[in-house]
């Protein structure tokens, strides 16, 4: 559940303004190399950390631009290699890295203090940490149905899930899309569904870290990028509900089912907007 602090829907224009300006002032502070050059775009994603006193001014936590992953052919036998370079993918990874580097200092971030008598941690109160992106994830547009759909509950036993999903077809989860070599990573809707029932830390980290959950996510539209009368405030709401419905009613202590607040951000600079018509986009990685 979200508290009383969390952005409210009539204060959403605000917050989709504080998250997309804070992410986007952040990655034009960062070198030139490996942006979009001419005709290239991108897809970036930050987690930011809001404070108490002053909801509207967010810390970027991290940022990653990116829109690759490896095909199926292409993986690693020694598990040395990246699967899934998606922007929202390597931001967690990259927020991860830094709650593995500030824990383990002796002076340990503000914003994480002891949880108790078990030596974890957890977030201070008041503090919520978000997802901007500046466009949809992967996974929340219905596709055509794939002839090898996989129902999630098999998916403890298997490397990836392979198929459409729509509100209808809740049971299913969707790889990532792609040209060529078909990928096995799962669509990145998908994992931010996951997200929201064990949280964004991960087995190794749930060891020392309550599960962190996201308060917003606040998606970028580009023009064209949706169709006619999607809303992402309503629609994608739906697509997570729909999503989280088919789980399981009994979550082990200390998960539950958190469904964040969406926002719709402002359009994003050029080289975020993916192009359309007869010239194909070309995606810098």
């Amino acid at each position: 559940m979200l508290d009383a602090s969390s952005p409210q829907p009539r204060d959403g224009v605000l917050w989709a303004e504080a998250a997309s300006s804070a992410a986007l002032r952040q990655y034009c502070a960062l070198p030139k190399k490996g942006k979009p050059q001419g005709r290239e775009s991108t897809v970036l994603a930050a987690f930011l950390l809001s404070f108490p006193e002053n909801p509207l001014n967010p810390t970027v936590l991290s940022l990653a631009t990116g829109t690759k992953c490896l095909g199926a052919a292409r993986l690693g036998p020694h598990g040395d290699l990246v699967h899934d370079a998606h922007a929202e993918i390597v931001a967690r990874r990259a927020l991860l890295r830094l709650i593995y580097a500030e824990i383990g200092t002796n002076s340990p971030p503000s914003w994480l203090v002891a949880s108790g008598t078990d030596g974890r941690w957890r977030l201070r109160d008041g503090h919520q940490l978000h997802l901007y992106i500046t466009q949809l994830p992967c996974g929340v547009m219905p596709v055509p149905p794939s002839p090898l759909e996989v129902r999630r509950d098999q998916l403890d036993t298997m490397v990836n899930g392979c198929s459409a999903l729509s509100i209808s077809d809740v049971g299913f989860v969707q790889r990532k899309p792609g040209r060529g070599d078909t990928t096995l990573s799962v669509s990145c809707f998908d994992k931010i569904t996951r997200w929201c029932v064990v949280g964004i830390q991960g087995a190794l980290l749930s060891h020392i870290l309550e599960p962190l959950y996201l308060s917003t996510i606040t998606i970028g539209q580009s023009p064209g990028g949706a169709p006619d009368g999607f809303c992402i405030e309503s629609n994608v709401v739906k697509v997570l509900g729909a999503r989280l419905s088919c789980l399981s009613r009994k979550y082990p202590d200390p998960f539950k089912p958190n469904k964040p607040l969406f926002f719709e951000a402002p359009i994003p600079p050029q080289e975020f907007q993916h192009t359309s018509g007869d010239i194909p986009p070309l995606t810098c990685g």
